[in-house]
């Protein structure tokens, strides 16, 4: 081969490799993005480089994806993108994705072997604090929580600006948090998957007085769709030679940057049951 050739040759490789390594697997997908070139809609699995340019449906859809070197993104077009005609979303999935912002304090918290909650402003939080599936155990410190029927939990939230008072059933002195519960009251049912600017009280009856905890989002996950998401990203961990423990470190980190903090046992449990079943 000619030196001349061989330096093409070489400069072509460096360049299939440079956009090899920007390459965005899709893990997610929320509302409808299309890629323009094939008219395709955007689904977990895809792998898209980083000049393809995407529709979004409307300013609320984006996708997650994560690339070569592990990075986790956002990809959603943003008011400064949009050019002209604001009915065309459109974008190249390098100018949407946005890199996520490590939740530090969130996973700060994660502590699978903790017996009880001393501390429920900690545990929940003042961001957003989700739960795996339709319900969650929270075992409370009994001396720092004397559950009873006279000092009990209250979540205060508003459903379709109406206040609702909900007090938390409790087993002894663990808080069963219940989906159904939370969403359903005399003041209607909440569309959606989460309770915005909940507050949490410390209530007796006796003195009807409360005192207030912590306020934050409390949003609901569906497991089988965190199952898929989790499935969808084990794949591109193992080729990057990763071990079960370094995958399941992984995907706790990817589920605090996207879902918030969580009850750290349910998380811990999840992730350890998927990484060994995945095969």
């Amino acid at each position: 081969m000619k030196p001349i050739n061989l330096a093409f040759a070489l400069l072509a490789l460096l360049a299939f490799s440079s956009q090899a390594q920007e390459a965005y697997h899709i893990t997610r997908v929320s509302g409808e993005i299309t890629i323009l070139s094939s008219g395709k809609e955007v689904v977990a699995g895809d792998i898209l480089a980083p000049d393809e340019f995407l529709l979004f449906e409307s300013l609320e859809s984006y996708a997650i994806a994560i690339n070569d070197e592990m990075g986790r993104f956002q990809i959603k077009i943003h008011d400064n993108l949009i050019d002209g005609d604001p009915q065309m979303l459109t974008s190249t999935v390098k100018d949407a994705a946005v890199p996520t912002k490590m939740r530090n304090l969130m996973l700060a918290r994660f502590d699978p072997g903790q017996q009880e909650i001393s501390d429920l402003r900690q545990y929940f939080g003042n961001d957003k604090f989700s739960v795996i599936g339709d319900a969650v155990n929270v075992p409370l410190n009994n001396q720092k929580y004397p559950l009873s029927d006279d000092k009990f939990i209250v979540f205060y939230y508003r459903v379709d600006d109406k206040p609702v008072s909900k007090k938390v059933g409790h087993d002894q002195h663990t808080l069963i948090l219940e989906r159904d519960k939370l969403f359903t009251s005399s003041a209607g049912s909440i569309d959606g998957n989460e309770i915005s600017n909940l507050a949490v009280y410390e209530y007796e009856n006796t003195t009807k007085r409360g005192n207030e905890i912590t306020r934050f989002t409390l949003v609901f996950v569906d497991k089988d769709e965190l199952l898929k998401e989790f499935h969808t990203i084990i794949p591109i961990l193992k080729r990057q030679r990763m071990g079960n423990d370094e995958i399941k470190k992984y995907l706790i980190e990817y589920y605090y940057d996207f879902y918030g903090a969580t009850d750290s046992k349910t998380i811990d449990t999840f992730t350890e049951q998927i990484v060994k079943s995945y095969e």
